[in-house]
């Protein structure tokens, strides 16, 4: 008997992997095949393991719907099937498996039934009260329901035995005797009809004397894990994976993950379980949110201070500028009869290079590189403020807060510092800096600063100028809350103030400056390089600025006088974000009282003083019924000026794609410059073709009426050889970005190819051999034409008038702006 029961042990042994092969050659069996089919119902996740004695496999099911049946390849062996009950949204879910243990053949199929229920003896446990030494725990449970809690520390209690008892009294548990700003977990077991249902879990944060740290009660399921909880963290691109230590339990797929911070994570991460490997360990997350993790969260920051702009010393803040050389590859080759250009005419700026130098406690740009060219400007920023932030599911006792989230915070920026420039060239040049990230907060979760800084400069035309900005203040306030049954509701305002240097001018032209970036305040935590963030948030400029002669060029006054103006703009809203390299995600609700532009009181300045009430009617193109804000030029500095002439009887204000001198004289002088400077990405999307030599008049403005009149008009050497070619040399009047420059009674953009002799005449005067009472050297132009639009009265209005070559850079054509042609009514 024994000789024959030995081979029927040894082979079940085999079959069980629990025997070694006497063999050493034997090949390795294949695997079996598991089908774990979880029932649970819709909304409820759940996993279940199968452990054995070298391997454990997970099974998963997403909230989504009621029934999901997993494939698993399994060694062969015998598994123990691990169906833990779970705590979800304050409910006990328990499970109920088929069989005890799954035996798994190599190359056969088992089958697996797991399904959680509801068990509705006790619902809806949760904190009702968290201060610095106590905690009021309450839940409903059916009549004749014995209820015991148990409080441990980091490892829940899973026996009435294990952890400290809480007192009950009348439906509820008061633990006292608590340390401030730690965390507690509690076990509620309830004694039903003879049977014990529990652990129902909840993670409770205590309110702390440091206001750095957040009072919370936890999602059963959120994981926060220590970096000896995790094997690996890659960053995906969509998220990250993880790889979970030996034993750490399978987070079910929904459930938040806070991760600290390591090398492949400096700004650790909080997401939510969006996949599971049948190994249990191999984890995909994406983004999360406090509200994926938490049920309850207050931080109360009564100051921010001290987050201070520092960007990195390798910092490059390299920007095209817009003075540069032609690419002939770029331009049709012209028909052979076009007019021959003078020698004169051909005419290349160099092109000026851009580089950037950052000093250790401020960012200096330096847009120079060629001899006597100088830009710099070493601004200071530091950020201030309070944050105020809770977020509940339950309506907590004692304190008016609604489900939902409340937030009321303040954000401001100062920034000082003064530009020093001197250049002869046309310059676009900036400074682009790493993600600033600050935490104001760090536990569970922490509260940061998030700031991607940019400076940016335009310079247009001979400038030179020092102790050139303005000392500002800028910020916002932002109080309301996110209602889960009554919606949002938010208030905002801005914070602002302003004080200009006194700039010393020996050169004025056209300067812009813009300084600020995108800025995120809330929780969250990260580095330029990974992080997640929620809170207040979008474009935040400070500062604003342009700086521009008062009077026209060739003025004797041109270079006596600047007019600086400073503006506050912002496009803010409450945001998330979450950023992996260079990957980013983020999600807003609009705050509309966040947006827009303010400018600061007093502007704009002029320098000196005395240069206001020098300023005569005649001096501008604006008329009555609007303000001026601010205006610049961008183009060549030899583009634009005051030209009699090219309508009779009328001063008017000209952009050329040539030189200015050159649209005054007679046909017989031909007008064709090749600048070399660069196009305008609008009006080549008007003409159909690439655009060159391109220049624009820009004023802001707040209009009196509630109709802007714009009376200008249009002239062109490409008249009347061109009419009807790809060489449709086009301008246009922009009312807050929509073109109005169009051909009366239609909406047919202006140029060459929609005005002439054969179309629309009636607008066309013929200059070929010289119209009476015309003094240009244009062989066309048009008779004044004029844009009436609506605006809001009192509202910034943008008005931009351009002109460019079109498809070559030969041939100019100009548009004159009637003296005080810009008016409301």
């Amino acid at each position: 008997m024994a000789r024959f029961m030995t081979p029927v042990i040894c082979a079940l042994l085999s079959v069980l992997c629990l025997a070694t092969p006497t063999n050493a050659s034997t090949a390795k069996p294949p695997p079996g095949t598991v089908r774990v089919t979880i029932a649970a119902p819709a909304g409820i996740p759940a996993n279940v393991a199968l452990s054995g004695k070298t391997a454990t496999y997970v099974a998963t099911k997403p909230a989504a719907g009621k029934v999901t049946t997993v494939t698993i390849q399994a060694n062969a062996g015998l598994y123990k099937v691990v169906a833990d009950s779970m705590t979800i949204d304050g409910r006990h879910y328990v499970a109920t498996s088929s069989q005890p243990g799954v035996l798994v053949k190599p190359g056969r199929i088992s089958h697996l039934k797991v399904a959680y229920k509801l068990n509705d003896s006790v619902r809806d446990f949760h904190a009702s009260l968290v201060d610095q030494t106590s905690v009021t725990l309450t839940w409903t449970a059916q009549k004749h329901t014995r209820i015991v809690v148990r409080r441990t520390g980091s490892v829940p209690a899973k026996t009435l035995s294990q952890g400290v008892n809480v007192p009950i009294a009348k439906g509820s548990a008061v633990d006292k005797g608590l340390k401030a700003g730690t965390e507690y977990i509690y076990s509620l077991f309830a004694l039903y009809r003879g049977d014990w249902v529990g652990p129902i879990l909840l993670r409770v944060g205590t309110a702390s004397t440091d206001p750095s740290k957040a009072t919370y009660v936890a999602n059963p399921q959120t994981q926060i894990l220590k970096n000896t909880d995790i094997a690996t963290a890659t960053p995906t691109g969509s998220g990250v994976k993880i790889a979970l230590a030996a034993g750490r339990p399978t987070p079910v797929i929904g459930a938040a993950v806070v991760l600290p911070v390591s090398a492949a994570l400096p700004g650790g991460y909080l997401g939510v379980a969006t996949g599971v490997a049948a190994d249990g360990r191999s984890v995909d997350l994406v983004a999360g949110g406090i509200s994926d993790a938490f049920d309850y969260y207050e931080i109360s920051i009564p100051e921010i201070k001290g987050a201070a702009s520092a960007p990195s010393a390798t910092a490059a803040a390299t920007k095209p500028t817009t003075a540069k050389t032609a690419k002939t590859s770029d331009e049709p080759v012209s028909p052979k009869d076009r007019k021959p250009l003078p020698s004169s005419a051909a005419k290349n700026s160099s092109k000026a290079s851009s580089a950037a130098a950052l000093a250790a406690a401020a960012s200096l740009i330096d847009c120079g590189g060629s001899a006597g060219q100088e830009i710099s400007f070493a601004p200071k920023l530091t950020m201030g403020g309070h944050f105020n932030a809770t977020i509940s599911k339950y309506k907590i006792l004692g304190k008016n807060i609604p489900t939902g989230a409340t937030l009321d915070m303040s954000i401001g920026a100062t920034l000082s510092g003064a530009a020093t420039i001197t250049t002869s060239a046309e310059l676009s040049c900036g400074l682009d800096v790493d993600p600033i990230v600050q935490p104001i907060a760090v536990q569970p979760v922490p509260i940061s600063i998030y700031l991607s800084p940019a400076a940016t400069f335009t310079i247009g035309g001979k400038v030179e100028v020092s102790n050139l900005g303005v000392a500002a203040t800028a910020g916002v306030k932002v109080a309301g809350h996110f209602g889960l049954t009554d919606g949002a509701s938010f208030t905002g305002s801005p914070i602002f103030n302003a004080v200009p240097l006194s700039p010393k001018v020996v050169a004025s032209g056209s300067i812009g400056l813009r300084l600020g970036g995108q800025l995120i305040v809330g929780p969250g935590a990260g580095t330029p390089k990974a992080g997640v963030i929620a809170g207040l948030g979008g474009d935040y400029y400070p500062l604003d600025a342009s700086f521009g002669p008062v009077f026209p060029f060739g003025d004797p006054r041109f270079n006596s006088c600047l007019l600086a103006s400073a503006a506050f703009t912002r496009s803010l809203s409450l945001t998330a974000k979450a950023w992996l390299g260079n990957w980013d995600i983020s999600q807003s609700v609009t705050l509309d009282a966040l947006k827009g532009e303010t400018h600061y009181p007093g502007s704009p300045w002029y320098f000196p003083s005395g240069c206001k009430d020098a300023v005569s009617p005649g001096d501008t193109v604006l008329g009555d019924g609007v303000t001026k804000i601010g205006d610049s030029v961008t183009g060549g500095q030899n583009q634009w000026g005051y030209v009699p002439g090219l309508v009779p009887g009328k001063k008017t204000w000209v952009l050329s794609t040539g030189n200015i001198a050159d649209v005054v004289g007679s046909p017989a002088t031909f007008a064709s410059t090749q600048l070399g400077e660069p196009g305008d990405d609008d009006l080549s999307q008007l003409a159909g073709h690439a655009t060159f030599d391109a220049v624009a008049y820009t004023v802001k403005l707040v209009p009196t009426g509630s109709t802007l009149h714009v009376k200008y008009a249009f002239a062109s050497e490409e008249y009347p050889e061109y009419v009807g070619s790809v060489y449709n040399d086009v301008m246009a009047v922009y009312v807050n970005g929509v073109n109005c420059a169009t051909v009366p009674g239609g909406s047919t953009p202006v140029s060459v190819n929609t005005i002439n002799t054969n179309l629309n005449s009636q607008y066309f005067v013929d200059n070929a051999s010289g119209a009476a009472g015309y003094s240009t050297s244009m062989d066309g132009l048009t008779i004044p034409l004029e844009c009436k639009v609506p605006v809001t009265v009192g509202e910034t209005t943008t008005v931009k008038i351009a002109v460019a070559d079109t498809s070559d850079r030969q041939y100019d054509s100009a548009v004159a702006l009637l003296d005080q042609g810009i008016w409301s009514d």
